[in-house]
């Protein structure tokens, strides 16, 4: 990891920097999982999607840590966080990751916000919730950009291949910095990447050559299509604050799934960013359409996707005793799930 670290130090600085402020803790079986935490107050989680890590949300936790305590995690398999090669990676285990994760830190409540594959994730946990086997409560939701209605998901052409046997594997083999470049400017509607913005991402998706096992991590859509009804259950039941901040140029994941999300979800507040693409939290410019929805006010709501998470704390005050965290890192947890060790600093980066 150190030597990933001297390779592409001069070029990705703010990526070192942010994997420099990382903590891990280590799961039962093992493996490194990345944490980042800054701010004090309400807490909030912010959960990464495929291909990318935590650093995706750099620009929006620096906004909310003035007032939140912000945590992000990499995933196993992603970012600052073990990839093991052979691993057989889950939603499922992801979940157990997060819930491990909350427990080192003491949270009993947060705000839970979700992008893409985040979003499958905190469809589980939300899943959990409503079945009352969540190990911590959620204050209020936020989704980006994700597939929530599985029946309007247009996937890229290349995740089609990295899903088929034998083919994926060969595509994640040679998964270049051009080729992903190429494929995450595809869904960014008007605002392409940088060439400093891309290096930095780049940099934590190949740590350990992370960038060749795009064909396991997207294992994702084998599970959804057997799970989503379920995934979409739980969302659709969530009673407590909801808002969907969205790209509307996203060909994936756009307009077309916040329509039909609109339909089934007609409590949430709505924030539809014109001419943004897949990742809203990449984009905090100044521009969207009215919000919709239970709570919404359009003289209070601002723009970008730090001012819809401060919006859901106006929708639904949080009390002191439930939402405030409570910072315990050493703390060593077992449950039947999952089992985590001393959280410890990060040596390596």
């Amino acid at each position: 990891m150190a030597e990933d670290v001297e390779n592409d130090r001069g070029r990705a600085t703010d990526a070192v920097r942010w994997i420099a402020q990382c903590e891990t803790f280590v799961t039962a079986d093992g493996h490194r999982v990345a944490f980042r935490r800054r701010g004090s107050g309400p807490a909030v989680l912010l959960l990464h999607g495929f291909p990318t890590w935590s650093y995706d949300y750099a620009a929006v936790a620096a906004d909310l840590a003035q007032d939140h305590q912000v945590v992000t995690l990499d995933f196993l398999g992603y970012g600052a966080s073990d990839k093991p090669r052979k691993h057989s990676y889950s939603v499922p285990e992801s979940a157990d990751v997060v819930e491990a994760m909350v427990s080192v830190l003491g949270l009993d409540r947060l705000h839970l916000v979700m992008h893409d594959y985040g979003g499958i994730v905190g469809q589980e946990l939300l899943d959990r919730h409503r079945r009352g086997a969540l190990e911590f409560g959620i204050a209020a939701v936020t989704v980006l950009n994700c597939v929530i209605v599985y029946s309007a998901y247009r996937p890229a052409r290349v995740q089609k291949l990295l899903i088929m046997p034998v083919v994926g594997r060969l595509v994640a083999a040679r998964n270049t910095a051009g080729r992903l470049r190429a494929g995450l400017d595809r869904v960014r509607g008007n605002a392409k990447l940088t060439d400093s913005e891309f290096e930095n991402l780049w940099f934590g998706i190949t740590r350990q050559h992370g960038h060749t096992l795009a064909h396991r991590l997207i294992r994702y859509n084998a599970e959804r299509e057997l799970h989503y009804r379920r995934w979409e259950a739980a969302l659709q039941a969530w009673q407590g604050p909801l808002s969907l901040v969205w790209g509307q140029a996203d060909p994936v994941s756009g307009h077309h799934v916040l329509e039909r999300a609109r339909e089934v979800l007609p409590q949430a507040i709505v924030v539809a960013l014109d001419g943004v693409g897949h990742f809203p939290s990449r984009s905090l410019r100044k521009q969207w359409h009215p919000p919709s929805g239970r709570g919404a006010d359009a003289t209070r709501l601002r723009h970008g996707v730090p001012h819809a998470i401060r919006a859901m704390r106006e929708c639904a005050p949080p009390s002191a005793d439930t939402l405030l965290a409570r910072r315990q890192p050493h703390r060593v947890i077992e449950s039947p799930r999952h089992r985590v060790h001393r959280c410890v600093r990060v040596q390596s980066c």
